[in-house]
């Protein structure tokens, strides 16, 4: 069932921090929870990254120049245990940093289907988005790419009796739209280049004829997306979202 780990960090040497890059954030996120014989070059993982961020005032540990680490795990299958990260030092290029706390979340994929259905998801992108169309970056919140990707996500690692169907998919991606958006252009560097996508805030809902179940797997997928992020190189750190339904 996806997961959803928050690790609260304290810097080594807070005086000498520095921004965290895609490439550190997608190697911490590889030693931590890429299994041994796992293909460290598959292009769907199990798992995802957010960027670090600054612990909220709610978050366990320490709150002076703490900072919020998060990491998510996709499949129906046993996960690692990285609370007991708690009290040591992990690495992010050449900074040092001490877990505070450790704690998880479980979102069942049972549990995801049985939400009541909302009218919109109102999505915060928190780190940059892009979508891969043909071979192209694609720097908008196109909600067919959105949530189709959502589904592939979902259908790769939920259990088979909660997948989506493919009459279901076309159902449902012939009905969502976006609605409104407050979003700006940004550049990410991936090391291997740099790409161009988006931060800001987009909402999504349903418009036309719909069914019950059209209406449930769009709030389960939306609350997905919270785990799974959106878009390209989720494992990298980026599409992170925070999700109101409304």
């Amino acid at each position: 069932m996806p997961y959803r780990w928050s690790l609260v960090l304290q810097a080594d040497r807070p005086e000498a921090e520095r921004p965290v890059s895609p490439r550190q954030l997608h190697g911490l996120a590889a030693s931590l929870l890429e299994r041994a014989g796992a293909d460290h070059h598959a292009q769907t993982k199990p798992y995802t990254v957010a960027p670090i961020m600054a612990a909220p005032p709610h978050s366990q540990g320490p709150r002076d120049g703490t900072a919020l680490l998060q990491l998510g795990w996709l499949p129906d299958t046993p996960r690692p245990d990285l609370t007991p990260l708690a009290g040591t030092r992990i690495r992010l290029g050449a900074q040092f940093f001490t877990v505070d706390s450790a704690w998880e979340e479980a979102m069942p994929y049972a549990a995801l289907v049985h939400i009541p259905p909302a009218e919109q998801a109102v999505m915060h992108f928190r780190s940059v988005t892009y979508f891969s169309r043909s071979g192209r970056s694609h720097p908008l919140p196109d909600p067919v790419l959105l949530y189709a990707g959502l589904i592939r996500r979902w259908n790769h690692y939920a259990p088979e009796h909660a997948r989506i169907t493919e009459v279901e998919e076309k159902e449902l991606l012939g009905v969502v739209v976006l609605s409104a958006h407050d979003i700006s252009s940004s550049p990410v560097d991936l090391g291997a280049g740099i790409r161009i996508g988006f931060t800001g805030t987009a909402t999504f809902r349903l418009h036309g004829q719909q069914t019950p179940t059209t209406q449930q797997q769009f709030t389960a997928l939306s609350l997905f997306a919270a785990i799974a992020g959106a878009g390209a190189q989720t494992t990298h750190g980026l599409g992170a979202i925070d999700l109101t339904l409304e």
